[in-house]
């Protein structure tokens, strides 16, 4: 733990509500979702907006203290576990939706912002987030842009980074730098918001995020094959790609993965097969009827015993 000089300095910043360094608070924050990782913090913090941030990092910086920043803590990679101590920086109280901007396409949020209801607020307004990791109830969009997460349309859409258009952040010094804008083509000086994204929290924190959105399909439609045999399943996907179909998504299960999962979810999945095929298209409807029926029939082909649509 810190001297009680420093202790009242970090509590002064946040309010003393918002610092949290008693042993059970410590130890609440001393791992994520990463199996076999746990370092236990000295203090933790909930800034609430981008002052605060930058208030914490000029005496993290003057009294030579490590800052993790922090979202939901749902990462596989101890990206929110501290090494030797420091200070975990939470920022889910920094959780607005700023601006969705219809017109540009684009929004603007906050780190701690929930990734699934703000896919949410975009799909009523008639536009589209497409990325969406396992954890997107869950995960934050500070989190996602921090780990340039994926998710099981990255396939079709990309990834975080392909939809980050500008950031605000701010560095250890706590100067705070702005990067990008709402535009598409910003060649410009160097490209620090690709720097940023993925950098796990070792470069900045991100305190604002500006994303860019695209129109929502109108149709979307799901298949599931069932393969007597992995490799079966396995050339399927194959000639699925080969036939210039790119899927929203694609799960490739094979039984041992299916018991598993039903197991835990009863999603009502067969497991009785060696494979089964996941895949949803998504688009104009006339488009996904015809790419549902020609999927279809590439399973068939490479020896589906069923095909449910």
């Amino acid at each position: 733990m810190y001297p009680e000089r420093i202790r009242r300095a970090l509590a002064s910043i946040v309010g003393a509500e918002w610092y949290l360094d008693s042993p059970e608070d410590r130890m609440a924050y001393s791992y994520d979702a990463t199996p076999l990782h746990q370092v236990l913090p000295d203090g933790v913090l909930f800034p609430a907006s981008t002052a605060e941030v930058q208030a914490i990092l000029e005496l993290a910086t003057r009294e030579g203290l490590k800052v993790v920043p922090r979202g939901s803590g749902t990462n596989l990679a101890a990206g929110t576990v501290p090494v030797e101590g420091g200070l975990i920086l939470v920022l889910t109280r920094m959780n607005r939706v700023l601006e969705i901007d219809t017109d540009n396409l684009t929004a603007r949020v906050q780190p701690g912002a929930i990734t699934a209801p703000f896919q949410a607020q975009a799909e009523a307004l008639g536009l589209f987030y497409p990325p969406d990791p396992g954890s997107n109830m869950v995960s934050t969009l500070g989190g996602n842009v921090a780990m340039c997460a994926g998710g099981l349309r990255g396939l079709k859409y990309g990834v975080t980074r392909d939809y980050v258009l500008g950031l605000e952040a701010v560095l250890p010094s706590g100067q705070v730098i702005r990067t990008g804008g709402k535009v598409v083509k910003d060649v410009a000086g160097y490209d620090l918001t690709r720097l940023l994204v993925g950098s796990e929290g070792t470069l900045a924190v991100i305190t604002e995020i500006l994303l860019k959105l695209i129109p929502k399909p109108e149709a979307k439609r799901t298949l599931l094959a069932l393969f007597p045999h992995l490799e079966d399943a396995a050339r399927a996907v194959s000639e699925t790609t080969a036939a210039r179909i790119v899927p929203a998504t694609l799960e490739f299960l094979d039984q041992g993965t299916a018991r598993v999962v039903e197991e835990y979810a009863h999603a009502g999945l067969p497991t009785n097969v060696e494979a089964v095929l996941l895949i949803e298209q998504d688009g104009a409807p006339s488009e996904v009827d015809a790419d549902i029926g020609r999927i279809a029939a590439v399973c068939r082909h490479a020896g589906a015993s069923e095909v449910r649509v």
